[in-house]
Parts: C-alpha cells; sequence; structure tokens
C-alpha cells in the first residue's frame, strides 16, 4: 500500500482546551459541523502541548498565563487506524482555569461561543465534541477526578 501524503508541518497531534471559568462554566465554540466544540490547537509532532497552547490561548482570546490543572486526558490512536495523518496520532486535553471575567471576554470575541454550566453540560452531552468532554468536565468541577494523567479511549 502506497503511504498517504500529508504536506509538512505533518500535525499529528492535537490538544483540546476545556476553559472552565470561576462559575464551572465550559467555553465553547459552535462549530459548523459538528455542533459545539472545545478549542483546539493542531500540533505536529515535535512541539511542545503546554507551550503550543499556552501561545494559542494568548493570540486567540488574549488570555496570558494561563492556569492549567494538573488533570488532563491523553489518547493515543492505534496504529492500524491513524486520523487524519498517516501515522498515529496522539491526543490531550488540557484543563485551563480561567476567571469570569476572562471566560465572559472570550465569549463576546463571537457570536458563537457559549458558556455552558455543568448542568446544561449534561443535558447536552451528545451535542459537544470530542465525546467525553463533558464526563472529563463535570469530574473535575466536582471534584471525583484526581490530578494526573487520564487515559481517554
Amino acid at each position: 500500500m502506497d503511504d498517504v501524503f500529508v504536506p509538512w508541518p505533518r500535525f499529528d497531534r492535537r490538544a483540546y482546551l476545556l476553559l472552565l471559568d470561576d462559575q464551572q462554566r465550559l467555553f465553547l465554540c459552535g462549530a459548523c459541523c459538528r455542533g459545539w466544540t472545545v478549542p483546539q490547537v493542531r500540533l505536529d509532532t515535535g512541539a511542545d502541548y503546554l507551550r503550543q497552547a499556552t501561545m494559542f490561548l494568548r493570540d486567540r482570546f488574549g488570555l496570558c498565563n494561563p492556569r492549567f490543572s494538573g488533570l488532563y486526558g491523553v489518547h493515543q490512536s492505534p496504529p492500524d487506524a491513524p486520523w487524519e495523518s498517516d501515522r498515529p496520532t496522539t491526543s490531550r486535553v488540557l484543563i485551563v482555569r480561567v476567571s469570569t471575567q476572562q471566560a465572559e471576554a472570550a465569549r463576546g470575541m463571537g457570536s458563537s461561543h457559549a458558556l455552558w454550566p455543568v448542568q446544561q453540560l449534561r443535558r447536552r452531552r451528545r451535542e459537544i465534541f470530542p465525546e467525553g468532554v463533558v464526563l472529563l468536565t463535570t469530574g473535575y468541577a466536582e471534584g471525583w477526578l484526581p490530578d494526573g494523567p487520564l487515559e481517554l479511549m
């Protein structure tokens, strides 16, 4: 089988950013194809997750010195099921604490942005991509998930 051509840089990693404000509301972006999603950063092989996420948050939403949680999700695609690339991909879901004012300012940057509290997340969980974001968010907000890496299936 021939290799699939992917132009450089080869974005084979992603960071999904769960921005939670002081009121435990999750920042969501309206997406044209999948409903609601969390902000995401595409990274190439050599890039550092936290560094790239920090730069993205500063450049896109004006958030300087973001506070990352100790809890994060990790997902590795199987070698026989590469995603958007010619090789396996790795994704991380990073929780970022923001103030209510920062969240409101970010929401005001576009009509397709929203802040949903935990109750609304649970009711509308099937509308949010990637799958599993609601469980990770509610577990963190309610304090029943410990800090550290959490493998996502």
